[in-house]
């Protein structure tokens, strides 16, 4: 027999899994600027990330998850969306481009979660879809595998523009003392 407690904890990664995804989504439209449109590579990522979840939420309904995949979970999604906010309050003033445009990187930003790793959004999206592979397993993790993999090129290219543009030398400076998606730990004991 299900108790009344397993059968709710699926419902529970689902809705902290939504509130990630849905604060996503509305950077996606709202946040991130986007001249001309969006580009075909982050229409891409875009489709793979709806597949991503669409396959989290089959598996998730269809098999459920253990107690602490389903803890893990929501607390990956509750931190992502956490970070997800912090760096949509650090840059509102001078949002970033959206993904893939290839625009010239035009504003430095080095404050709030800047201070610790260069790409604080795409450490909020690996930390969400590292608790949707916990809680789902599986399949779950070739999907989360590929997501991550996908924002840390997304990040390498956005860093090659950077060390084109005009910015070059304050980027290489920021580069040597913040962690490009995961934080130096020297730097945060400093803090």
């Amino acid at each position: 027999m299900i108790s009344a407690e397993d059968s709710m904890l699926p419902v529970l990664v689902i809705a902290a899994a939504a509130a990630a995804l849905g604060s996503f989504s509305w950077g996606l439209r709202r946040h991130f600027r986007a001249e001309g449109g969006m580009p075909s590579g982050m229409r891409a990522l875009t489709f793979a990330s709806s597949a991503a979840a669409l396959l989290f939420l089959v598996l998730v309904f269809r098999y459920g998850t253990g107690l602490r995949g389903g803890m893990v979970s929501i607390a990956a999604s509750l931190g992502a969306t956490a970070l997800f906010w912090w760096a949509v309050q650090t840059t509102r003033h001078s949002p970033p481009h959206l993904a893939h445009t290839g625009d010239t990187p035009q504003m430095l930003h080095d404050a709030g979660p800047y201070a610790y790793v260069r790409h604080p959004f795409y450490l909020s999206y690996c930390i969400f879809w590292l608790g949707t592979a916990v809680a789902a397993g599986g399949l779950q993790w070739l999907a989360a595998a590929v997501m991550i993999v996908w924002y840390f090129a997304t990040a390498r290219a956005e860093e090659a523009r950077f060390s084109q543009s005009p910015m070059a030398a304050s980027y290489a400076g920021y580069q040597s003392r913040t962690g490009m998606i995961l934080p130096r730990l020297t730097q945060v004991w400093r803090r």
